[in-house]
């Protein structure tokens, strides 16, 4: 499978354009480019159920977050408060940075 290139980063606000969890915003925890997937905070939570261990007497049900496709997601401008797509553009020192499409301001890097 080719990796594909994201246009959102860890720590970057999004907002779900589709599926179950469909107007839901939240941050990106995790991104997994080889798989075209992102793990979005409080979006798709699945329960699983964990067995006792000796590391873990008691065991009980686990509660995470799963990862999404990444075309379901669009990343939300921190000017516009809009969810838009993104371009790149090399600024003067040569660094690539994302700009919004909607008001045309660069994104900034998240962290």
């Amino acid at each position: 499978m080719t990796r594909t290139k994201l246009n959102v980063r860890t720590g970057d606000t999004v907002k779900v354009i589709a599926g179950n969890y469909n107007g839901v915003t939240g941050r990106i925890l995790r991104t997994i480019p080889a798989k075209g997937l992102v793990v979005v905070q409080d979006v798709n939570m699945r329960k699983h159920h964990r067995r006792p261990t000796q590391q873990d007497p008691e065991g009980g049900i686990v509660t995470f977050e799963a990862p999404i496709r990444v075309s379901n997601v669009m990343i939300v401008c921190p000017h516009c408060n809009e969810p838009t797509r993104v371009t790149r553009r090399h600024d003067d020192e040569g660094t690539v940075e994302r700009i919004c499409k909607r008001c045309d301001n660069p994104i900034a890097a998240a962290g």
